[in-house]
């Protein structure tokens, strides 16, 4: 086989993929679809951002209820270590994004790659509902006790979520969710004037329960509706016989495998919709061998042929 000069680097890089072919006799024919055996990849955990709840509950107290309920669900989707947050400051920049794709109005080709937003694929959008307390003994939610003495409380909270694909705006999920709880006979009620939103004495009051109860079951919804991704392996950078691979240890790559190299296949879209409805094979153009496994990233060797930044990669 053809071996050329050396040189260094590093480095790693996304996800893709697209089918088979052949480049020459020199290599075996690949299965069409070209793709790692999904049982054996990993999962991409999915990216998401979430904007300021809406409020269209009737209540206007000092509470910042958008803003308050985004907390929530951000702590809520952290802690289920199924998907990665984007920070709250880049969230400008997701909008801003969205809104020139919405001026574009038709797909156009390499929108996936621009809309990656800091690596955003889904934007998480919320609407509360409803937001009540009745019986409430401070008045504070318009339904005061003369006595400071009620028979107790009921709460209730509702939320509508949506999730959906940053890059093609469709919405991949619809949650309605609610919750309630109630007190018994609470003498002088609960002060919820002096509590802040979403703090430990908040969630201990009948409403925070509520609160939680309607989160909980909103994200439970989304990590179930989530697509799974899996990594697929791609050329992140090249040199005259050295590549770097968009996976290491992360992705359980091993010193000593041989992968192989395809150009990228052509999508073949509906003239109508624009939805795509078949993808073209690329060519086996070469042949790797791992030489190096960092955590995000694999030195290779190129054993023969050729490999280029975004060549997809295939186990033989």
């Amino acid at each position: 086989m053809r071996r050329c000069g050396q040189s260094p680097l590093a480095g790693w890089l996304l996800i893709a993929l697209i089918g088979g072919g052949c480049a020459s006799p020199a290599y075996r024919r690949a299965p069409r679809d070209g793709a790692v055996t999904p049982s054996a990849t990993p999962v991409i955990r999915p990216v998401v951002a979430v904007t300021d709840f809406e409020n269209r509950a009737n209540f206007s107290g000092q509470w910042n209820l958008g803003n308050g309920m985004a907390e929530i669900m951000i702590e809520r989707l952290m802690y289920s270590d199924q998907v990665t947050v984007l920070e709250r400051q880049h969230l400008d920049g997701v909008l801003a994004e969205i809104m020139r794709q919405g001026r574009d109005l038709f797909r156009r080709e390499g929108r996936v790659e621009r809309g990656r937003l800091k690596n955003a694929r889904y934007l998480i959008r919320g609407v509360v509902t409803d937001f009540t307390v009745t019986g409430d003994a401070s008045g504070w939610f318009g339904h005061p006790s003369v006595s400071g003495q009620v028979r107790g409380t009921r709460t209730r909270v509702g939320l509508y979520v949506t999730v959906s694909d940053v890059e093609s705006g469709q919405i991949i999920s619809a949650v309605r969710t609610e919750g309630s709880a109630g007190q018994r006979r609470v003498r002088g009620g609960i002060n919820y004037r002096d509590l802040s939103f979403g703090g430990d004495a908040f969630f201990r009051t009948p409403l925070g329960r509520a609160t939680q109860t309607a989160m909980d079951r909103a994200v439970r919804r989304i990590l179930t509706d989530l697509p799974e991704e899996r990594w697929v392996p791609r050329v992140a950078e090249s040199g005259v016989d050295w590549v770097i691979v968009n996976g290491g240890e992360n992705v359980a790559l091993r010193q000593g495998q041989r992968l192989w190299v395809r150009e990228e296949g052509r999508r073949v879209t509906d003239p109508v919709t624009g939805d795509v409805i078949e993808q073209l094979p690329g060519r086996v153009v070469g042949e790797l061998e791992v030489v190096e496994v960092m955590p995000l990233a694999a030195r290779a060797v190129l054993l023969d042929g050729e490999a280029k930044r975004g060549h997809f990669l295939e186990y033989p």
